[in-house]
Formats: C-alpha cells, structure tokens, sequence
C-alpha cells in the first residue's frame, strides 16, 4: 500500500538519501568488526537493513501485541549468526 501512496520527488529523494546513509553506516560497522564474516558487505548491508525494516514493520502492525524485547533479541540473535557464520 505504501508503495500505491503518491509521493514527491523531494520525498522520494529524501527517503533514497536516507535508505543509502543506513546502508554505508551498516557497510562500514561490518568493516570495523572482524567477526564478521561476509564477503559482500554491500550486499548484505542491504539485506540487513532491508530484514530489520520489513520486519519490524509487519511485525509490530499486525493484530496481536508482541514483545518488542523480545523481537529485538531474536532479531540480533538471527542477524548476529548470519554476519559471523564462515562461509
């Protein structure tokens, strides 16, 4: 639905601007922490932001409340494996 919304250019630029900072600042806290292990950090600094975000979004929109403690521990937990899994 959101996607359906009209938006301004100056929005869309805004949001694009914002998108591409989250994704160079996660590149680059991969590139200070050895313990992760990915080959394409560009690529999974995307992913990353782009799991958080749908994520947490669906989440916490759906019927039914859910311990947002909880979701972020899982969150790290799930994100955390996959960044120092060795591959």
């Amino acid at each position: 639905m959101v996607e359906q919304a009209p938006r301004s250019d100056e929005l869309l630029e805004r949001v694009t601007r914002q998108e591409r900072e989250m994704v160079d600042g996660l590149r680059d806290l991969f590139d200070r922490h050895a313990e992760v292990r990915v080959q394409d950090k560009d690529t999974v600094a995307r992913l990353v932001a782009s799991t958080v975000e749908l994520t947490v979004h669906q989440l916490i929109a759906s019927p039914g409340s859910i311990d947002t403690t909880r979701l972020e521990n899982e969150l790290v937990a799930m994100l955390t494996g996959y960044l120092r899994a060795s591959r």
